[in-house]
């Protein structure tokens, strides 16, 4: 299955694209995803530990089962106030 990920912010920035097309073979989670980023998005590998997938406009957790239609975003640390 392949999947694009929207990127913002700090991860747009470092991977220098605002999507990422990743291929996932067999398991489709998003620890699965975090781990095939971090081998063809060298750039963002520094930023997984912190960020966050957002599937079809909410956070989900690292266990969350991708399916082939999903929207799928990296969020990073924000700040504000």
């Amino acid at each position: 299955m392949q999947v694009q990920v929207l990127l913002f912010g700090a991860e747009r920035k470092a991977a220098g694209r605002d999507l990422a097309v990743v291929s996932l073979p067999g398991s489709r989670t998003c620890l699965d995803l975090r781990e095939r980023l971090a081998a063809e998005v060298p750039a963002l590998a520094p930023h997984l530990a912190s960020a966050r997938f957002a599937v079809n406009g909410a956070f989900v957790p690292l266990s969350h089962t991708l399916e082939e239609r999903d929207e799928i975003a990296l969020i990073g640390p924000v700040s504000g106030g």
